[in-house]
């Protein structure tokens, strides 16, 4: 065997075993497994071994093959394998398949002149693929459960640093001088702005072939660090004010919920230099949304939103009939039922409402404590971002 061979293999049996001892001291890894099943079948360049998390119980073998595994995973290249299994890889994106993903290591990055723009251009190099093997689909975030993939992602998307919540479109939290809360914010920032980008069309939803909400009504990026975002002309295009004002307009009426604020992350995929002058502003669907797939499927220390202070999601057990259309939309993991009664996950909870729209008995309510907190939350925004 070659030293190369004997260092991969070493560096494998190394990630399997690590696990044991990680699962019993790591608060974030007990977290993420605790009511999570998953097996995995890796092969690595010649090498294969397996692992089994079942309800926080961790079993693996080396060397070995698992019947039936619900992901199984093959890297591409013996050198990018062995890198990835030092923690030597610095970034990955990948690519969604019917039957399986692709991740992709980031190589290089270069700006090119391009329609008068300057746009980024990536170098990929193909990492692993992972192929669904036992009638179970995962998004790919799924794979940040793992400790090698989580500090991957998570030095990615530095979610310490991101700020936003979602704000619900619910008539029944009132109105913020004669106008629909959201509404009310969103123009707060839409007029102290001066420039304006919007996406041609909402990624998540031409993805998922969206059927029941607009796929043209894309993120909007406002403030002055929007004139260096890198993307190419066909994926976006500068707007005035009012278009922009427009576009907040008809992605509520649309039905879709508006979270607005701070993500490093979503800074990075769109190229753009964050010198604090940067607000995103996106427009979800219960059905599609990216967050709503990583709540599912990634590692808690990357649910990175969190609900509006001052707003409270309840459930009156006397007249909820435990149908379950609450759980139908809730995108976050934050309903159950239990004993014939929805119960709210208040942890995982992040107030979007959308359960108190399809509630056909009117059993669940949302509520803000005090009008006061539309002023609090701009507030908080405006300390991190300013977009004037």
């Amino acid at each position: 065997m070659s030293t190369e061979k004997i260092e991969l293999e070493t560096y494998f049996k190394k990630m399997l075993d690590e696990i044991d001892d990680l699962i019993k001291v790591d608060e974030v890894l007990q977290k993420d497994w605790k009511d999570y099943n998953m097996s995995l079948q890796w092969y690595v360049n010649g090498i294969k071994g397996y692992q089994i998390f079942e309800n926080g119980v961790y079993t693996h073998k080396f060397g070995e093959e698992i019947e039936k595994a619900d992901l199984t995973i093959k890297f591409a290249e013996e050198e990018i394998a062995l890198r990835f299994l030092k923690g030597d890889l610095d970034n990955y994106s990948y690519i969604y398949y019917k039957r399986k993903f692709k991740l992709y290591s980031t190589e290089k990055e270069e700006f090119i002149e391009k329609d008068s723009r300057r746009i980024r251009k990536r170098h990929l190099r193909h990492f692993l693929t992972a192929y669904y093997t036992n009638q179970k689909v995962f998004h790919p975030s799924v794979l940040t459960r793992l400790p090698l993939f989580r500090e991957i992602a998570v030095r990615h998307s530095e979610p310490k640093k991101t700020l936003g919540s979602y704000i619900p479109i619910n008539r029944s939290l009132g109105e913020f001088e004669n106008q629909l809360m959201p509404e009310k914010m969103l123009e707060h920032f839409l007029k102290k702005s001066k420039l304006f980008y919007i996406q041609n069309a909402c990624g998540c939803r031409v993805y998922h072939d969206c059927q029941d909400h607009d796929r043209t009504l894309g993120c909007m990026y406002i403030g002055d660090d929007v004139d260096s975002i890198v993307l190419p002309p066909t994926q976006g295009r500068y707007i005035t004010q009012e278009e922009a004002l427009e576009h907040a307009k008809k992605s509520i009426e649309n039905g879709l919920i508006p979270v607005f604020g701070k993500h490093p992350g979503e800074t990075y995929g769109i190229g753009a230099k964050d010198t604090g002058h940067l607000m995103s502003m996106c427009f979800c669907c219960p059905c599609c949304c990216i967050n709503g797939k990583i709540a599912n499927n990634a590692t808690s220390e990357l649910q990175v939103f969190t609900r509006m202070e001052g707003l409270t999601v309840e459930v009156d057990p006397d007249t909820c009939v435990g149908c379950g259309k609450c759980l139908d939309v809730c995108v976050f993991v934050g309903r159950d039922i239990i004993d014939g009664k929805a119960v709210i996950d208040q942890e995982r909870c992040l107030g979007c409402g959308r359960c108190v729209k399809v509630c056909p008995n009117s059993a669940i309510k949302i509520t803000l404590d005090d009008p006061e907190r539309v002023v609090e939350h701009i507030q908080k925004l405006e300390e991190t971002i300013d977009v004037s």
